[in-house]
């Protein structure tokens, strides 16, 4: 059976970092600070980064493992104390750069919406987390710009919000816009989101790149929105999360095949 023919993949094993030792790190190192979003997001994103962390540490990768982050920084932080990771944060332009800096992480800035010199080669890890979504552009294209990082077998984790969720579906119903107008960015431009996927549009396009798709699992990530209205509505949409298409994440854990791989 293929991956494009599986519903959710298996569970990821409980890494050695337990949920208090996470949190912990959480609330001393991101709690407080703006990386790129207001406070408030992260007090309402703890739960979201456990499961991501969850996933990353299931790839069983070692300390001193080089690892790139890409947008935001959060989960280099983590990984960097946690998981002892050698760690990259890179980002579009600079407004995470003293948070980065002021937790002795390296900082480097990349456009992955057009080609340039990598802040790093040979690397096991890129993160790019609620990324992708923001690049109006096809994903194969952002994820060959990242292949130029990766050694071979290295791994591209991705989270992104999922097409089908049903939030979508309530905007759609109200006539509510569920992205933002479709253009080019500036330089050094974060754009909104652009195109939000589905779980097969990106297996085909991590495939497209070079990748082998180790896990492509639908999330209820436990992001609640950060006001009070968005949070009653998680609340009472909670029993959708139960319809695997509908939830409101995805995950994928992607290896980047060496070409001798991509030749058997």
């Amino acid at each position: 059976m293929t991956v494009s023919e599986l519903s959710v993949s298996p569970r990821p094993r409980t890494p050695a970092v337990s949920r208090a030792e996470f949190d912990a790190v959480y609330n001393e190192c991101i709690l407080g600070r703006n990386f790129v979003e207001d406070v408030d997001y992260y007090h309402a994103s703890g739960t979201r980064f456990w499961l991501s962390f969850r996933h990353i540490a299931d790839i069983g990768l070692p300390p001193g493992a080089v690892a790139v982050d890409i947008g935001g920084g959060i989960m280099g932080v983590l990984l960097s104390r946690l998981l002892r990771f050698d760690v990259i944060v890179a980002d579009v332009n600079e407004r995470a750069r003293a948070d980065i800096e002021s937790l002795g992480l390296r900082f480097a800035i990349i456009d992955l919406f057009r080609d340039g010199p990598p802040p790093a080669k040979d690397v096991d890890l890129v993160v790019l987390q609620e990324v992708i979504e923001h690049i109006p552009q096809p994903p194969y294209l952002v994820m060959r710009r990242i292949a130029g990082m990766l050694k071979p077998g290295g791994h591209l984790f991705i989270t992104t919000p999922n097409g089908h969720r049903f939030r979508n579906l309530v905007y759609m119903a109200l006539g509510k816009e569920i992205l933002g107008i479709y253009r080019y960015p500036e330089q050094g431009e974060a754009l909104g989101h652009q195109h939000e996927y589905t779980r097969k549009q990106m297996i085909w396009q991590s495939e497209r790149a070079g990748f082998e798709v180790q896990r492509a699992e639908y999330v209820q990530d436990g992001w609640a929105g950060s006001t009070l209205k968005a949070r009653v509505a998680w609340i009472l949409s909670r029993p959708v999360g139960l319809i695997g298409y509908m939830r409101n994440s995805l995950f994928f854990t992607l290896r980047y095949a060496s070409a001798r791989d991509r030749s058997n």
